[in-house]
């Protein structure tokens, strides 16, 4: 038997339901026909959680009773509408989601242990944890180790949850300011390249003018008003001053003597 703690840790979990669709007579069409007349009508199959028993009935039903139980606080509302939304994906033909992690993705599981769960209606890995002694018990030997299995999974799963979270929001954060880094990188850039045109502009205006021009004035000496040399002039003229040339003082061009010629030079000396 399950122990007092096992008892109050168990969670409540929705019942496993599925749909079927039957023919069912219509009585009084077939009394009216001679001839045997059905209807389909659409069935829900109930299996209560952490149980092997299974109830039918009519599927609008059942939904009516389910929304009565609502009423009398006897059913939480998200039970009622899951029960709902399950039906009406079965109505269109859409697989039925499970409440969990289904047993079928639950990869610690060979082949063979999952069909075994779900022959016995243990669909996911959170009604898998809850089973007491007796759902061990219908699972045969290593019914309490598959148990165990899916509560440490599921606690692991708990504890990381938070930290898969943060981790999230760092990884979110870090590739905001990665993302920041590039735009300041551009505009540091940017701004570099503006400088360097601006500073060879300053440089080509600034240092880089235009050499004077120089003319032959510039180059040749100003005349000597005191070395004029006056022109004598005709019978009646005045004097005209020519002005003379600038002395100019004589180049001595000196050239420098060989060794032979030093040589010859003193023994001509003695």
């Amino acid at each position: 038997m399950a122990s007092v703690g096992e008892a109050l840790d168990r969670k409540e979990r929705p019942a496993y339901v599925r749909f079927e669709r039957r023919p069912v007579e219509d009585r009084n069409a077939s009394a009216q026909q001679g001839r045997y007349v059905a209807t389909d009508v659409d069935f829900a199959l109930v299996t209560p959680p952490y149980s092997r028993d299974i109830f039918e009935q009519k599927a609008a039903d059942w939904l009516a009773e389910m929304r009565r139980q609502v009423g009398f606080n006897r059913l939480p509302e998200e039970w009622y509408a899951k029960y709902q939304e399950q039906f009406e994906k079965w109505k269109i033909g859409e697989e039925i989601p499970v409440d969990g992690t289904a047993i079928k993705s639950w990869g610690v599981l060979s082949p063979a242990q999952q069909k075994m769960l779900v022959e016995i209606n243990i669909r996911t890995v959170e009604d898998l944890a809850q089973v007491n002694d007796e759902g061990c018990r219908r699972i045969g030997i290593g019914g309490g180790e598959l148990r165990d299995k899916a509560r440490a999974w599921l606690s692991q799963l708990a504890d990381k949850g938070p930290l898969t979270q943060e981790n999230s929001s760092l990884k979110a954060e870090n590739d905001a300011l990665k993302k920041d880094i590039l735009t300041l990188r551009g505009k540091v850039e940017e701004l570099s390249a503006r400088l360097e045109i601006q500073t060879m502009g300053s440089l080509t205006s600034d240092h880089f003018t235009r050499p004077e021009e120089i003319s032959v004035a510039d180059i040749m000496p100003e005349p000597d008003a005191a070395a004029e040399v006056p022109v004598p002039a005709r019978a009646g003229a005045e004097a005209i001053p020519i002005p003379r040339p600038p002395a100019v003082a004589p180049v001595i061009k000196r050239h420098r003597r060989t060794k032979a010629q030093m040589q010859a030079a003193r023994k001509a000396k003695g």
